[in-house]
């Protein structure tokens, strides 16, 4: 019975009824290559020349596994506790305990210099007496006092304390090498937070001090000053600011007398309200004169096709078929116009082309623009273009049918006015190809070859038009794959 099966593909999980093998699965497969397990027993490799993976038994309290050359054994608790240990066991526990016997030593016999090393860790004096010789001691933990004679010689590495106690430890400044610049983020001071004592690069000291400067200019870290919006006064600027000739500086305010350089029209096609000359001390209108524009102010570029003059002359419409160009006006002669019946005009031409009663209708190199509706009556129509752009997002076919049917694209790839085909088959519900026997441009209905498969979302699966044959869906929590077959 066909239903939504998961495909299984690396990465999800397999659901399957049941799996059933002929043989044991190999180790390099993932299997032991046994049929059946050892009752409590661990699985452990045998030797590279063996295949199967074998079992040791652990059925006794207390065992267990130890490595050797020969391979895995099982060992009992009571040979692991060996001598001065005691095993206690139990289900599936071991315990190793040391004889009462065995907890203090007695003898380490003779040490000699540097024996013993830095792997004591922490050393407790507070009553014993260690003579180490050449012995390393990492940490020494003082409990009661240790006179100063007993440490002798110098040490390195770090002291925990406030240094109250030591000497020789003074910053003398006068001692050290004279500096010839700073640093920026490697040099440092020495500061009090507070208290505590701590240390702070150049830089910071500088964002420290530039962070206390406000007012009309500020400065932010790393040095760029800024000055703020509006802050610069007329107080602020000194007399020689201003030029006196185009600029005045009066009771700090700066003022605009006039352009460097005035501005003169010819006041025979560009004119002023008032005057010649804008030079800034006053506003004036520029306006285009009245008949300031004439035939010698016209290139004779402007003339495009079907213009004359230019260049001095001026310009004239041309005369065409079945328009009069006059003076100051220009007529269509409506001879050339026909009636249909409906009070509409419809533009026909004169002549045959040897198969119409009327020539076609042709617009050579120009663009044809219908700002209303286009209806096309006839039963084909053609067009011959090298890219079909369409503004609408949905485009609707079949829309002449009264009923249902078949329909869809047809691309061109072999006999005239025959193509493949993709098409939607409406008995079927389905989209489909029609490649090997193709579908005639004529054609009402599509015999589709195969059909296509679809990703149906999960919440479309219940519906009988989504559960055919060959849809996939994938489930949104797990990402699983299905197919319906």
């Amino acid at each position: 019975m066909a239903s939504w099966k998961k495909v299984i593909v690396s990465g999800s999980a397999a659901e399957l009824s049941s799996l059933t093998l002929d043989t044991a699965l190999p180790v390099a497969q993932g299997g032991i290559g046994a049929t059946s397990l050892t009752d409590k027993a661990v699985l452990i490799s045998q030797d590279s020349s063996t295949d199967a993976v074998g079992a040791l038994a652990l059925t006794t309290n207390g065992s267990i596994i130890v490595g050797g050359s020969g391979g895995p054994a099982v060992e009992a608790a009571a040979d692991v506790a060996g001598t001065g240990l005691t095993a206690v066991t139990g289900d599936g526990t071991l315990v190793i305990n040391v004889d009462a016997s065995q907890t203090g030593i007695t003898s380490v016999g003779t040490l000699g210099t540097g024996a013993i090393s830095s792997g004591f860790g922490n050393i407790d004096n507070g009553t014993s007496t260690l003579n180490t010789g050449n012995t390393t001691v990492d940490n020494f933990t003082n409990n009661s006092a240790v006179a100063s004679s007993h440490i002798t010689g110098s040490f390195t590495g770090s002291f925990v304390g406030d240094g109250s106690n030591l000497t020789g430890t003074a910053l003398d400044i006068d001692g050290l090498d004279a500096g010839t610049s700073l640093h920026q983020t490697q040099d440092t001071f020495v500061f009090s937070d507070n208290g505590t004592e701590k240390k702070i690069t150049f830089s910071n000291v500088e964002d420290a001090i530039f962070g206390n400067v406000s007012g009309d200019a500020t400065i932010a870290a790393g040095g760029a000053l800024t000055i703020a919006a509006n802050s610069v006064e007329g107080t602020m600027l000194n007399t020689n600011s201003a030029d006196t000739s185009t600029l005045e500086l009066s009771s700090d305010t700066l003022s605009v007398l006039k352009v460097p350089n005035a501005i003169t029209v010819d006041n025979a096609t560009i004119k002023l309200d008032s005057g010649t000359t804008y030079d800034g001390s006053g506003a004036k209108t520029i306006s285009i004169k009245d008949g300031g524009v004439d035939a010698d102010a016209l290139a004779a570029a402007v003339a495009g096709d079907g213009l004359t003059g230019g260049g001095g002359s001026a310009l004239a419409v041309g005369a065409g078929t079945g328009i009069d160009v006059s003076s100051n006006a220009i007529a269509v002669d409506v001879s050339d116009f026909m009636t249909n019946g409906s009070n509409n005009r419809v533009l026909t031409a004169t002549g045959t082309d040897g198969q119409n009663a009327e020539a076609n209708l042709t617009f050579d190199g120009s663009t044809l623009i219908v700002n209303g509706n286009l209806e096309v009556a006839g039963t084909q129509t053609t067009v011959n273009s090298t890219n079909l752009l369409i503004e609408d997002r949905f485009i609707l076919l079949n829309s002449g049918s009264t009923a249902s049917g078949d329909g869809g694209f047809l691309v061109g790839s072999g006999s005239a006015y025959s193509a493949s085909a993709f098409v939607f088959d409406d008995s079927e519900d389905r989209f489909g190809v029609q490649i090997d026997t193709q579908l005639g441009s004529t054609a009402v209905a599509s015999a589709p070859e195969a059909y296509t498969s679809l990703y149906v979302l999960n919440a479309n699966t219940g519906s009988a038009t989504y559960n055919v044959k060959g849809n996939i869906r994938i489930d949104d929590s797990n990402e699983d794959i299905y197919i319906y077959s």
